[in-house]
This record gives structure tokens, sequence and C-alpha cells, in this order.
């Protein structure tokens, strides 16, 4: 008997409890055959007398976020206060043709969380280490009291000796409920202030460009709405897996709404992804880290072969500095003798090189440009003198001609294609989703940059169907503020330390804010491990600024600092050193790496252990009411009223609650208040109460139109001007390379020269407000340009590494045997590191050491350390690199560089390019006694050096390792 006929004879079906029925299935399922090698029934294989298990509890709506890219909605039943089944979103889709109101339906995540909750492993009471950091032996049990008194007592001890920018809020995400940062933030400003960051270790060059080349209100590159993707003629996944990496509930959904309306769905990517399996048409498959190569390609054939059909009066009125000529602003209080584009140095004239035919091209009485290229054949790098960079470069072809043909060596794209692929910008509308992984590595500024500026000279932007970036919400699903912003402030500031701004010919109205006040944030371990003593391991401007060391920090559900961030060997060594931070206290429900290594942990209390509001992510048009599932297990407690009892120890406790009370009560009265103050019961159209019943309010079906990115200007530029000092997308943007110079960044290039000894610009000069007109080398350029990763590599390198096009390898790798990329990526089974130890993801995903499906055993104790010796992260490789190493799909690997070696399981796959390894992000790192990391940790062998401009996360592409049996 079938799975479905076993259903409907068990009980009388509709789609609601066919779907209950079916989730009991699975789960039931998924008790069966757990283990190393475990050879239980499972349910199929059960005899035709079970049923379904009949649950009388009650159905909680709620949701568990974390950091994923999506917020769903998940139906709890409960029974005698323990989770018994999970089921989704059961309202009814309504699809984008009948109207667009879909289920918010989580993904194998959610429904897997019932064991998350029940975990043997969690941490059930306060833990204070004894031992050294990383010791799991030294932590003991201690009251709750005491941890708040000797916490306080200790933030007290350091803001007398060295004041309140000795502490820092250390970035986290496993946790959206919205408590956890909050609670510190409060906690920490009530108490003086502390230390932030700018940035985010997800997407720190796309928020970087976007601010710079299409406006200072721009946190992302945006495009239109999802739904407005109907109206285009193609659409272009890049580096996009929104069925895997979510990206807003639902995205995945829409996109394969789009492939059933016969829309041509094209994805630009690494690996052969999820989503490119699910909907692309065509798939352009690139060689990681060269993305801007192929569009370089792209724009060399419209400037050549397709001149003719550039629309160059639209160009000049839209995108500054794409030309040399033309270049006004729309900004009148902008000096244009100062911010200007100097001949031979605009975007197409980098493009052509030495190739003079711009040069000879009269438009409305003037050349598009007046020089060919000033820019070098090769490019430094901005480090100390003992980094192993220094005095290296590697080429940027400033005076060749970027010929698709060129882009074909290095990219692997096919020169056909990289024409078609512009042909196809050019004549047809194109919406572009943009994903995240390229914006994580080395050099990844110059492809956020690149990719609106292709936008923009096509004309895919401001119109229906047509977009480029990440996806826009239609309205703004307004949230219930829990109040914990409220009269409260951060005291600690440090532009006057971290930020020169006399060093800009731009007003500061146009210049973005968040990098004069904070670090980067992927630069905290290095100012960290810097003490303030001017001295910085990445050469960091603004680290070496600092005049007070870093003493205290404070976590909240996240596993960033000995887990996340690249190079786990670099940061472990920082964070546990006791003579640099004084103090961590970390609010965790499990013992995760980075908790590990903590001096107090604080068990807090995981989503649907407590009530919030959230959405659906940047894109979605609902709130999603959290309301509180299940007690918590033993003495774990709400970060909210954590922090409250710290306070409440060092003298503001009145000040914190503010009048409201303590734990579940507290929250919820918060989030009821955020909602009438807001008058939120108008918006949606029921009161909180209602709202907390139903679980979601949605605004699909409020609006007429689908929102329209850029729209305004697009339609008039004059009037509707961009937040950038010319008022266009800045193809030229003199203000991005002033910000890398405030931030105390030197920008001239005084050690490298080109292969011929050119240590100068070709014939001409670039003006900064520091350095005036100068003819020098930069390590920052005011174009976005191809810059090869320090790790990466080419596709000619494959074929003829004697080419003069083959990666220039300024680190040796290849003679270290380091001749694989690693890509990482987000996958299904966990959110960053979140779910990590899920037990039901784990056998459907991992095997242990001899190739046998397994999990990390539910009766395990904390003290049992992070992971277990012989259950290992799966790893890709290519069938023809597998044969070339003996492996076979369920062999032990070994994976390895000068910064660690991991053990992994292989899986042979033409899912992932030759030359190229691919392991998802986020295992918990557990190195055995050979120092051999048994986790998985991606970061055990990925970079800390941070990204050339904004100083970003380098964990996605930009790695070399040696790969082999074990």
């Amino acid at each position: 008997m079938s799975l479905k006929d076993k259903l409907l004879k068990s009980q009388e079906v509709t789609r609601r409890t066919f779907l209950k029925g079916a989730s009991a299935a699975g789960a039931a399922a998924a008790l069966y055959g757990c283990g190393g090698g475990g050879g239980g029934k499972t349910y199929m294989e059960e005899d035709d007398t079970l049923e379904v298990p009949e649950i009388k509890g009650t159905i909680i709506p709620s949701t568990t976020p974390h950091n994923c890219g999506g917020r769903c909605v998940s139906k709890f039943y409960v029974e005698d206060g323990v989770i018994k089944r999970i089921v989704s979103d059961e309202r009814g889709d309504v699809d984008l043709k009948d109207g667009d109101d879909p289920e918010y339906r989580a993904c194998v995540r959610c429904h897997a969380k019932k064991q998350w909750f029940n975990r043997n492993d969690r941490l059930l009471y306060p833990l204070k280490q004894t031992g050294e950091r990383g010791d799991i032996n030294g932590f003991q049990r201690i009251s709750w009291e005491q941890a708040y008194t000797e916490i306080a007592a200790k933030m007290q001890e350091i803001k007398d000796t060295y004041g309140n920018e000795a502490f820092h809020n250390m970035y986290a995400s496993g946790d959206a409920s919205g408590w956890g940062g909050a609670a510190n933030l409060r906690l920490l400003n009530l108490f003086g202030g502390y230390t932030s960051y700018y940035l985010s270790y997800s997407s720190p060059t796309l928020q970087h460009v976007a601010r710079f080349v299409e406006g200072k209100g721009f946190a992302n590159p945006y495009g239109n709405s999802r739904q407005d993707a109907q109206y285009a003629d193609n659409i272009v996944l890049w580096s996009c897996n929104y069925h895997e990496s979510v990206i807003g509930t639902n995205s995945g959904w829409y996109l394969s709404q789009f492939k059933e309306m016969g829309i041509p769905i094209t994805s630009v990517d690494v690996r052969y992804s999820m989503s490119t399996a699910t909907v692309a048409s065509d798939f352009v498959d690139v060689e990681p880290g060269t993305d801007s190569a192929l569009v370089l390609g792209m724009m060399y054939h419209l400037l050549t072969d397709r001149l003719a059909d550039l629309d160059i009066d639209f160009i000049k009125a839209y995108v500054f500095g794409f030309f040399d000529n033309g270049n006004d602003s729309y900004h009148v209080d902008l000096d244009t003798t100062r911010y200007k584009v100097p001949d031979g140095a605009s975007l197409s004239a980098f493009i052509m090189g030495d190739d003079n035919s711009l040069t000879t091209v009269m438009h409305g009485g003037e050349s598009l440009n007046n020089a060919t290229s000033v820019y070098p054949q090769t490019i430094g790098y901005e480090v100390n003198a003992d980094d192993e960079l220094y005095g290296k470069t590697v080429s940027i072809w400033g005076q060749k001609a970027k010929t698709p043909e060129w882009a074909e060596k290095i990219t692997g794209v096919p020169a056909a294609k990289i024409r078609q692929m512009a042909d196809m910008y050019l004549d047809t509308k194109v919406t572009t989703w943009s994903g995240l992984g390229y914006n994580r590595g080395a050099e990844s500024e110059q492809i956020i940059w690149l990719l609106r500026i292709l936008s923009a000279i096509t004309k895919n932007f401001g119109v229906h169907g047509a977009g480029y970036g990440r996806n826009s919400q239609n309205v703004s699903p307004t949230l219930p503020s829990n109040g914990m912003s409220s009269g409260v402030s951060n005291g600690v500031s440090l532009k006057s330390k971290i930020y020169d701004d006399t060093r800009l010919t731009s007003p500061l109205d146009y210049v973005p804010t968040g990098q004069m006040n904070n670090l980067s944030v992927f630069t905290i371990p290095d100012a960290v491990a810097s003490e303030a003593t001017g001295k910085s391991r990445w050469n960091d401007g603004q680290v070496k600024q600092l005049t007070t060391p870093f003493k205290a920090l404070f976590i909240a559900a996240g596993n960033i600092m000995y887990n996340q961030h690249s190079g786990t060997e670099y940061a472990g060594e920082i964070f546990k050193d006791k003579s640099k931070l004084e103090l961590i206290v970390n609010m965790e429900p499990f013992m995760t790496s980075s908790a590990s290594i903590s001096d107090y942990i604080l068990p807090s209390t995981l989503p649907g252990e407590k009530p919030g509001a959230v959405n659906a992510w940047t894109t979605g048009e609902v709130a999603i009411k959290m309301n509180k599932v299940i007690d918590s297990p033993g003495e774990v407690m709400d970060e909210y009223t954590i922090c409250g009892k710290i306070a409440e120890k060092l003298g503001f406790g009145a000040d914190y609650f503010d009048g409201y009370a303590e734990g579940t009560e507290g929250m919820e009265t918060r989030l009821r208040d955020g909602w009438e103050s807001a008058n939120l019961s108008s918006k949606y159209g029921m009161t909180y109460d209602e709202w907390s019943e139903k679980g979601i309010a949605s605004l699909h079906g409020t609006y007429d139109e689908q929102f329209i990115n850029h729209q305004a200007f697009r339609e008039d530029p004059v009037n509707n001007p961009l937040q950038t000092p010319s008022g266009k997308f800045e193809a030229y943007c003199l203000g991005m390379m002033e910000d890398y110079e405030a931030r105390y960044h030197e920008n001239v290039d005084t050690v490298t020269a080109d292969s011929d000894g050119t240590d100068t610009l070709y014939g001409g000069t670039l003006y900064t407000e520091y350095h005036s007109d100068s003819n020098a080398r930069r390590f920052v350029y005011p174009i976005p340009m191809y810059i090869p990763m320090s790790e990466g590599r080419h596709a000619i390198d494959a074929i003829d590494p004697s080419d003069e096009l083959c990666h220039d390898d300024p680190l040796g790798l290849n003679d270290k045997g380091y001749t694989f990329n690693l890509l990482s990526w987000h996958l299904m089974y966990r959110s960053h590191s979140t779910l990590n130890n899920n037990g039901f993801l784990n056998e459907v995903y991992k095997k242990d050491i001899n190739g046998n499906k397994a999990f990390i055993d539910n009766e395990r104790e904390f003290t049992d350390g992070v992971w277990d010796e012989d259950i290992y992260e799966p790893i890709w490789i290519n069938a023809a690199d597998a044969k070339d190493a003996g492996v076979t799909t369920g062999d032990r690997v070994l994976v390895s560089n000068d910064r660690g070696k991991l053990y992994a399981t292989a899986v042979v796959t033409q899912r992932t390019p030759v030359g190229t390894v691919s392991m998802g992000q986020g295992g918990w790192l557990q190195l055995n006694s050979e120092g051999i990391d048994i986790g998985g940790c991606v970061s055990t062998v990925t970079s800390p050096r941070p990204s050339r401009i904004c100083k970003g996360n380098n964990c996605a592409t930009d790695c070399r390792v040696k790969f082999e049996k074990a």
C-alpha cells in the first residue's frame, strides 16, 4: 500500500489533514535508520497496519527565524508541553496569475526543528570557564545570581579602566526574533555605549558599493519587486541560488512560476546549484571570482560591435564616468572642477585599453573619450612590509582591450556566449537577481559595481521587467516595535579618530556615514589583536587609529568568533588570549565552537520559546507573529531578562525594563504596545490578538502596481537625482576612492611597477582631495575592473600555464600543491552554523568514516565536545578530478592549506567544475588530537584577509587548497 493510500485509509482526508498526516509520516520516517550505518526499517518498509498517530494537543502558529534568508510560518502541535509535530502555512496559495497571495511555507530546516528543541546537549544552566578558554572541561555550573553579579562587576572594572570604547557587541545572526542583539545593545547603551561595526558578513561589498555607486540611502543594490520579473523578457540569476539559500520566503516559488510562464532564465554561477537545476534554461559556468572579466568582455562587445545601438545620450544622462565626456552633475553644490573624470580615466577607456577607437567617435560635437586608458597593467597591495603580498602584483590589463576572447581565457565562458549575453542585455528587458556568494571575495567590490553599470547602460532599470540587484518589497510590512531602542543611544563615536572627512571632495550629504563612526565588521578580530597600538595585521587604516583596546565582548546567538570568521586558527588565537579580551559573555542555547571559548555562557531561549515579530526578510509582504510555543528547559532564560538582570546589578535595571515586566509577560506587552502605537490594526485589518491567533498578517493584494526601483530617477533624472555626488550611477566613483583615503588608507603605491618598469599611470593623472592631481599608481581606483583574487585561478591555467592570461599566483600556491579552488556556499540543511547539530538533517546529508549515513548523537552531552569524531561534512569534487585523486563518493578526504586541515566526505559529481571543490559553510569547528578539524568548518582553511576596498568578508571563493584521500 502506498503512503498516500495509508493516509487516505487512516483518516478523512482534506488538503489540510493530508498535509498534517504527510508531515507526521515524514517525522516517523526520520526516526528510523538514524546513526552510523544503523539498519532500522523506514516508514515505507513497515507493514500496512502502521497508521499516522493521532495528536490531541494544542495547535500554535509561530515561526522560528534564523539567518537563512527566509521568514516562514510554522504550526506547532504541542501535547503536554512537548512539540509533537511541525507543519507549515496552510492558508492556501493564490499564485501570480490569480492574484498573488502565497503561503509562507517553511522548508526542511524548520520542519526538522522538533529534534532541535529536544536535544540532550542543550545548555540548561549558566556556565563559567575556570580554565583556559576553549577547555570544555573547565566550565563549571554557577547560579544566575553569581553570573549576574560577576559579569556586572567585571563590566564596571573595565569601564573604570578603559572607558566604554572597550566594549563591543559581536555580530550575530543565529536568532532573528529581535531580542538577543537588542537586549545587548540596550544594556550597553544604558551603560554608556560601545564600539560598533558597519557592513555585515553576508553582503559587505553589496552594501558598500551600493551606497557610493547608486546612492547614500541604498543598503544594497536593489531591483524591482520579485513579482515584477513576470514582465521581463529574460531573467538572469547571478550567483543566485534562492531555492536553497532562500533570500526571501517564496523566492524559489516565484522563479518556478516564471519558468512556467515561459520566461527564459539564465544562471551565472560556479556550481550547478539547486536553483540552476530547478529553473534555469541556460547555465553560464564561470571560474570562481572571475565574473568581472565576463562583464568587461560583454561591455567591450557593446562598445565595438554594438556601439551604433547604444543610446549615448541616455548613458550620459544616467551614468557618470562611463565616457570621458558628458559628465555633468545634477547637484549644484558639487564642485565639478574637482569631482571630474580625467582624460583616459573613464570606465570605457579602461575597457578599450590602448585601443583608441572611442577617441575618434564623435557624438554631440565631442569625442566619447579624450585619451586611451591611463590605467597600468598591474596592481599591488596595500599591506605591511612583512606581509607575503608586499611588493607583489596581479594583472589588471589596463593597457589591453577587454575583448570577449580575453574574458574567455579568464572565465572559461566561450567568447560567443559572452557576446550573446551582451546582446541579450541590450536588446531585451532583463531582470537580474543578485545572490550573495559572489560578493564575499577579496576583490568582490568590482563585480557588484560592474553589474550596476551594465544594467544602466543597457536601460535595464527603472521600468517594469528590468532591474538589477536584490529584490525589493511591493509594500513594507511594518512590524510592532519591541521598544528596546527607545530612550537610549550609543554614547561612543569614533569618527574623530578613524575618519578624516577633509579628504573628501564631495559634500557630506552624498557620503555614507556607517564607515565614519565604526569599523568594518570583518576587521574586529584585527582590532582586538592590535590592542590600540597603532598596528594592524592587515594594515587597516581605521584599526591603526584606535586609541582604546577592545576588552569586553557580548554575543547573543552568534558563532562568528571561532567558526564563521575566516581563518579559525587566526581568530581563535586572538579571542582565546585573556591578556587582550578580559571578558567574553555569550548568550547561547548550545555549546558551539564560539561558545566554547567564552568566559560565561548564559543559556538562552530558542525562537519559539519566547514571543516575537518578523517579516519575510527584505522581500515578503507579510508580518509573522512568533508566538511562544513551549517553555524553555532547565534554567534557560530569555536574553531580554538576562540583560535586564545584569542592568539591575549595575544600578539601572529600572531604566532597562522601563516599566515592563521581565520574561514572556514583558516581551509580549512590549510587542502589543508597539502594535497599538503604530496603529497596525488599521494597516492589517486585524487586532493584535487576531494576529497572534492567525500567526500571519498579509499585505498581498493591497497594492495595484509592482514596485519599480529607481522609477522616479528613470522618468526624470534632473528633478529626481540619485544621492550620489553626480546624481547618477557612478561608473567613475571618486567618492569611493576618497572614502578609502578618508579611512586612513594610503592609496599611493610607491613599491610596485609594471613588468616594463613603468611605475606611474600611463599618460595621465587622477585627482583626489588628499593627493591632488597625481600620476601615481593606486591600490584603489575610481572605476571597477577585473582584479584576480590572490588565491584564484583562470580557465587558461588548466590548458596552457604559459599563456599571458594565466593567473599570476602571487602567493606561489601552485608550487605548494594547493591546486584546487575551494568554493563555499549556503546549503539546505542548516542556516550558517544554526541547526548544524540537528540529527534529522545530518542523517540526510552527512556520512560517517565508513561512508554510511550518520548524525551527531542526540544522547550526547555538551561536555562531549562540539562535534563527533567520525561524522564528516560532504565536499563536492568533479568526476575528472576525483578520478585523478583516486577518490569515490563516500571516501574520507583531507582538505588542507597553510591555514589548517579538515576532514570531509567526498561526493563525486559533475555539478562542480574541474579544479574547484565545493563545500557548505557553517560546520562546527572541532579539532582532533592531531589538530585536524573533524567538524568540517570551511573557515579552517579560508582566508581572514579582508577585501580590498570595504574590508569585508572573504570566505566564499578566494581560497586554494590541497585535496587528497585520507
